[in-house]
């Protein structure tokens, strides 16, 4: 964290026993100071974490009666007005059901279609939320995107084709301008090379791209995006940053990357 040095943070699969409290210290005492405490918000096993303040009320995508396992972490970052004028981001984070099988497969495509039901709501006048026009917004989290099943799930999320439009409305194009989200994609240290985010040498599964960063690219500009791998980096960079060999692995584990982080540094694009 330390090394990344990030403004905005997600978070997934953190225990339910993490109160958002617990985080909020925990973030400060490495990232921050008690002059720039860090703000958590928590919904099921996602977090958005900010050194900016986070607005929740009006912003979340869990209003009763959505099942347990359809809500997502969503807020608004409070963007500095000094630097970003009126300009703030919208961040939703999510965590998608795992494992093969038919019913895991319904499931995330579930997921998938509250999401952009949801954020069609929030771009288009009326309804719960209307998000001022050309507001930034990103959809981050473990996606769980296997090249076992037909990961149909990113597709709704990238160009907003919903599965079952009788119950969560028409498809719709997600981007400001008409068009698809973009996704950033990156690489292990920005070498275009390797595209993973999971991978376990002992299990059987081939590696896959998990995690994903989807935004606004009528609006956003991803200028910097790598995926952090220790490994592939020499001596004298860890020591620059603070990092060691080991850090991705789980445990310590060679061959197991149980999620590496995925970083992305973006730029507003000022409207036209």
């Amino acid at each position: 964290m330390r090394s990344v040095g990030p403004d905005v943070v997600c978070l997934q699969e953190i225990n339910y026993l993490r109160s958002t409290a617990d985080l909020e210290a925990m973030l400060t005492a490495v990232l921050g100071d008690e002059d720039e405490p860090w703000r958590v918000v928590k919904t099921r096993d996602n977090v958005i974490a900010s050194r900016f303040p986070l607005i929740r009320e009006g912003y979340e995508m869990d209003p009763p009666p959505l099942p347990a396992n359809l809500q997502q972490a969503a807020a608004l970052v409070d963007l500095p007005n000094e630097v970003y004028g009126s300009t703030d981001v919208y961040v939703l984070c999510s965590h998608f059901k795992a494992s093969g099988g038919t019913t895991n497969i319904l499931q995330r495509q579930q997921q998938a279609d509250v999401i952009m039901a949801h954020m069609r709501d929030a771009i288009t006048p009326g309804d719960l939320l209307d998000l001022p026009v050309n507001t930034p917004y990103l959809l981050i989290g473990d996606y769980n995107i296997y090249d076992t099943d037909p990961a149909n799930h990113l597709w709704t999320l990238l160009r907003g084709e919903i599965y079952n439009d009788g119950r969560f409305g028409p498809d719709f194009q997600p981007d400001w301008d008409g068009t698809s989200m973009g996704d950033a994609r990156p690489s292990h240290i920005g070498l275009g090379e390797d595209f993973y985010t999971w991978r376990n040498d002992a299990s059987g599964f081939n590696p896959g791209a998990y995690d994903r960063i989807l935004y606004t690219d009528s609006v956003l500009f991803a200028e910097n995006a790598f995926i952090l791998n220790t490994t592939l980096l020499d001596d004298a960079v860890l020591a620059a940053y603070g990092l060691e060999y080991a850090d991705v692995l789980l445990d310590g584990q060679p061959g197991i990357f149980d999620h590496l982080p995925v970083v992305v540094d973006f730029i507003l694009i000022p409207a036209p």
